[in-house]
């Protein structure tokens, strides 16, 4: 008599350190965030009907200049301002 087993391959997904928030932090105008993922960034508004003009990466600091719930405008390191959707940020 012959034994056959069943292997069932078993899939473990970890989400540990992952950022899947999509609530903005609170907006302190003068404070200072950090990207928390690759986050597209529009050189003249949020409310855009195509991709960003770029991507701020992971860790990138900067200060917020103005706020509104959907669009932030933000000042980065090189003195550059940009908006961004705040979902993947962070305050310091």
């Amino acid at each position: 008599m012959r034994r056959f087993s069943l292997l069932v391959p078993v899939i473990v997904i970890a989400a540990v350190g992952c950022d899947r928030s999509t609530t903005p932090p609170d907006a302190n105008i003068g404070g200072t965030y950090l990207v928390t993922r690759e986050t597209p960034f529009f050189d003249s508004g949020c409310d855009q009907d195509r991709l960003g003009d770029g991507k701020l990466r992971k860790n990138t600091r900067f200060t917020l200049v103005a706020a509104r719930s959907d669009c932030w405008t933000i000042k980065l390191d090189d003195e550059d301002e940009t908006y961004i959707v705040p979902t993947r940020v962070r305050a310091e």
